[in-house]
């Protein structure tokens, strides 16, 4: 017996105790050997069990099968793994380009100068109608 704390007084009396420990008889022995071969050959009732298992299993399968289920399993594992390796993998930083946010908060595009349009990203000169008059109408309120 060993413990965390060596004395050396019980030492002695550990090594005689060990000694002096009564062994089995060899009727005894034999009797448990004979006792285990004997139900070594009994194990019908092992390999019933097991055989009695995988049918088991397999009427659950076969049951998944049949709704669906095991489609559904496969999709889940598979975006289990998906979702492991991503996260595993390591990857650089990734700009979006094309994104919802960035087209509607983009730059805002530069105002064309006085009289002057923006048509088709460029700026081009306004043609003015002879005789009408362009201005605001004045202040009233």
């Amino acid at each position: 017996m060993r413990t965390w704390r060596r004395n050396r007084e019980s030492a002695g009396l550990e090594a005689e105790l060990r000694a002096n420990r009564p062994e089995p008889s060899r009727e005894l022995l034999s009797k448990l050997e004979a006792r285990v071969r004997e139900d070594g050959r009994h194990s019908r009732a092992g390999s019933f069990r097991i055989a009695f298992a995988g049918a088991l299993a397999a009427g659950v399968l076969a049951a998944l099968a049949s709704v669906g289920g095991l489609a559904y399993a496969a999709t889940g594992v598979g975006q289990a793994v998906e979702k492991a390796t991503r996260v595993v993998h390591t990857h650089g930083v990734t700009t979006l380009h094309k994104s919802a946010a960035r087209s509607q908060y983009s730059k805002p595009k530069a105002k064309c100068p006085k009289g002057k349009k923006r048509v088709k990203g460029k700026c081009k000169r306004i043609k003015k109608a002879r005789g009408v008059n362009f201005k605001k109408p004045p202040f009233t309120g």
